[in-house]
């Protein structure tokens, strides 16, 4: 019996290539929520009425319809559906860019054999858009998803439907979305999804907490932004990078980040104001109070969104109380206090107001206000918070059984 050859081993170049496909796979994305019992249910929570009865339908076909082979798509529908469709859209009094986008939905139910994949998806992405516009979340969140069904392997809708799910605030259905993004921008190398899929997996993990992972993300897309010359996307990284080194206190780096991403983000870009003020912000931490009113002054007509405006006007009364202007800090605190409290329920979103209130408060040994910023912030914090909050909080909250016993 001859002696068997010893196997050769693989060769490097076949290690690569092997590696690179695990790295790059493209994983499933969640498409609900672990209590949504009925596909597209949230749909009909927050659009009751015809137009949200034909939102739902529509729904369904889409992902119905994305589902079924090409092949296979001839008569999937009844042939009096698409009338039927067009009969409620008529009746239901629908806005008309959204009667638009419905009527075109509709044809796909006339002629599924014949509908454009790439169509159907960007009305998808429109109707995802107008249900957001008007705080339907769960409906943009499924038109979203729909888009991405349409045409699985495009990373656009991908990144969509994952940014979509972090301004929602679902953390795990916005991951698997994000690095679903990544690895089909790669494979595709399609390079502005494959940056801002990292960006944006940079602030869902500095949400959580998990700085390291957030700065390796942040700086993979600041990599793809400067190798592709993506300027707004190098912008947002930058962004990131100067949010976390602001928390870690490592503020001269902070400082040149804001100095790279106010050259990325040029003149009009959307999100210079925010920029702007994490400017003043990083102003305030450096105790430079006096070059942050300035800022913060001019800004703050501008910030008419609750959130953002409690949280400009809390910094505001910090940087304030820095230069001992204790009337300007009073009124801020006040002013900063009185949005938070217009809806109570809302408190969680004003996490970070409440803590610069309390510093504020702290500055200017104003323990009254302090006590109150520390027990809205403690009563506040969920378990899908930022992880990095709760620690300030509970710092805080130290702070305050200390000054209590002495």
């Amino acid at each position: 019996m001859k002696p068997r050859k010893p196997r050769k081993a693989p060769s490097r170049a076949r290690v690569s290539r092997r590696n690179a496909s695990r790295r790059w796979c493209v994983p499933p994305a969640l498409l609900h929520e672990p209590e949504e019992l009925l596909e597209g249910s949230g749909v009909l929570d927050e659009l009751p009425g015809a137009v949200g009865l034909i939102l739902w339908q529509s729904l369904r076909d889409v992902t119905l319809w994305a589902a079924v082979p090409e092949e296979a798509r001839a008569g999937l529908f009844t042939p009096q559906a698409a009338r039927a469709r067009l009969t409620e859209l008529l009746a239901s009094e629908a806005e008309p860019a959204l009667e638009v986008s419905l009527t075109t939905l509709a044809a796909l139910v006339g002629a599924p054999e014949m509908a454009n994949p790439e169509i159907v998806s960007l009305v998808c992405i429109q109707v995802s858009r107008w249900a957001e516009e008007r705080g339907a979340f769960a409906a943009a969140m499924g038109y979203a998803q729909a888009a991405a069904q349409v045409l699985p392997l495009d990373a656009s809708p991908a990144l969509a439907a994952g940014s979509l799910a972090l301004r929602w605030r679902r953390s795990a259905r916005a991951e698997t979305w994000l690095r679903r993004a990544v690895g089909l921008a790669r494979r595709r190398r399609q390079w502005e999804p494959y940056a801002q899929a990292y960006v944006e997996l940079g602030t869902l993990y500095t949400r959580r907490g998990q700085t390291a992972l957030a700065q390796r993300f942040f700086v993979q897309g600041l990599r793809a932004s400067r190798r592709h010359g993506l300027m707004a996307v190098r912008g947002t990284a930058l962004h990131g990078l100067l949010l976390l080194a602001m928390e870690a206190g490592a503020l001269d780096d902070a400082e040149r980040y804001a100095r790279g991403a106010m050259r990325a983000y040029r003149r009009g870009h959307p999100r210079l104001p925010e920029l702007v003020h994490d400017l003043a912000w990083l102003w305030v931490r450096r105790e430079s109070y006096a070059r942050a009113i300035p800022m913060l002054e001019k800004l703050l007509p501008t910030r008419v969104e609750p959130v953002e405006r409690a949280l400009t006007l809390a910094i505001f009364a910090r940087a304030a109380a820095g230069v001992e202007n204790m009337d300007l800090y009073q009124e801020r605190w006040l002013d900063a206090w009185a949005v938070i409290n217009r809806r109570p329920e809302e408190a969680e979103r004003h996490a970070r107001a409440l803590l610069e209130l309390a510093r504020a408060s702290v500055m200017v040994r104003d323990w009254h206000h302090m006590e109150k910023a520390v027990r809205l912030a403690s009563s506040a914090a969920s378990p899908r918070g930022e992880r990095a909050v709760a620690v300030q909080v509970e710092e805080l909250e130290e702070m305050l059984r200390q000054q209590k016993s002495a």
